[in-house]
């Protein structure tokens, strides 16, 4: 089976989690590397694509959308994972992506993951903290302390474990 593993990752959090997946797919023919490196013409030749990208405004960036339009044949089996500052998943962000995808390929599995929300300046996040009512304050706080340092060791680990869960149903 050949394997793909793709992402667009701004920050470097769905970077690490592509790592994790990569080390879940061991002993398999896999291929991992950044979105704008994948000549869309080749995206056929896989049999799965794992395809990631971080949550930015509710959506995955827009290089997935663009390679799916892009590419002249799909692969049969599509895995999407994602990372987002937000503890609700975020897999809608996947809509346009599978608008594209339209019924070409099966989505067999997703993985969402948090992560710190390390793009957005320690000063503009104090500011957005402050505007906030002291309850709200408080859970804001808490939450951008849980976030911290994520994904974690946790979170990779997990990024393995499913990635070698999807490879052995398949």
């Amino acid at each position: 089976m050949k394997i793909l593993i793709t992402y667009y990752s701004q920050t470097g959090n769905t970077e690490k989690i592509a790592q994790s997946i990569y080390k879940g797919c061991e002993g398999k023919e896999v291929e991992i590397k950044p979105i704008k490196e994948v000549d869309p013409s080749t995206l056929g030749d896989y049999e799965l694509v794992f395809l990631g990208s971080g949550i930015y405004a509710s959506r995955v960036n827009k290089s997935l959308a663009d390679l799916i339009d892009a590419a002249t044949e799909l692969p049969p089996k599509f895995v999407f994972f994602n990372t987002h500052a937000s503890r609700v998943p975020y897999q809608d962000g996947f809509r346009v992506v599978k608008e594209k995808m339209g019924e070409k390929s099966e989505i067999i599995n997703e993985f969402d993951c948090c992560g710190d929300n390390i793009g957005v300046p320690e000063a503009i996040r104090n500011s957005m903290l402050e505007k906030l009512p002291p309850e709200k304050r408080k859970e804001a706080e808490e939450h951008q302390q849980w976030l911290k340092g994520r994904p974690n060791a946790e979170d990779l680990e997990n990024a393995k474990k499913f990635a070698h869960s999807v490879i052995q149903k398949l």
